[in-house]
């Protein structure tokens, strides 16, 4: 069965300097009882303008992901995964990850479900600023996802990956989204999401911070 979701996002803020981020990401998956294929795309834009009228972009993001798990309804299942990152903020030109793992699923009832899961990256990154090298190395990939349903239409969701390198502990990528689901009818829904990035390399590469957190306000139609 194939299922998809489309979702639209942004925030406003206002005083002495004017910021707003516009997001959107669609999803497409489809489940059996041997399979779960999906397959996302992401994007974030953000600018910011000062008293002066002089407006900058401060925010480009660009994240596709494609993972196929076996026996996804198992209480262990090995997954296959791929992504592709671009971004400004952390001078990211592209971030490329294969690998492979397997997820193991703590609980899962009709409103509640908790997972952990494990993986082996391959890893590219190709940096912006022309003086940073491009750079490969291997890393671990460690996910928690927690999801629980307060009704049938108001879900709230949770995942946490933390990236380290196999050879340096130090170096490594934490990302987590917190999303709450409020439904309107059976496929539109308001969403509220929390996104917060650390890259203990970015700054390495010419960004200005190591983190990034945004809070967007969203809507949501499923299909």
């Amino acid at each position: 069965m194939w299922r998809g979701t489309a979702q639209i996002s942004g925030a406003l803020l206002y005083g002495e300097q004017s910021q707003r981020t516009f997001g959107g990401r669609a999803t497409v998956t489809r489940v059996d009882t041997l399979l779960e294929f999906s397959g996302a795309l992401q994007g974030l834009y953000g600018d910011a303008s000062t008293s002066d009228g002089v407006r900058d972009v401060t925010k480009r993001l660009w994240l596709g992901s494609l993972n196929a798990d076996w026996r996804p309804h198992a209480r262990w299942s090995p997954f296959l995964l791929a992504t592709l990152e671009t971004n400004l903020e952390k001078r990211l030109a592209a971030r490329y990850n294969v690998g492979l793992g397997v997820k193991y699923t703590a609980w899962r009832t009709a409103t509640d479900e908790g997972s952990l899961s494990v993986a082996l990256l391959d890893e590219r990154i190709d940096p912006l600023t022309a003086t940073a090298p491009t750079t490969r190395l291997t890393r671990w990939s460690t996910r928690l996802r927690v999801r629980h349903a307060f009704s049938e239409r108001t879900r709230l969701a949770h995942i946490t990956f933390w990236r380290p390198s196999v050879r340096a502990i130090d170096r490594f990528v934490v990302q987590s989204t917190t999303e709450l689901h409020l439904g309107l009818t059976a496929r539109a829904a308001l969403t509220v999401s929390l996104l917060d990035l650390y890259d203990s390399e970015a700054v390495a590469r010419g960004a200005r911070r190591y983190r990034d957190g945004q809070l967007l306000f969203g809507a949501q139609l499923d299909w």
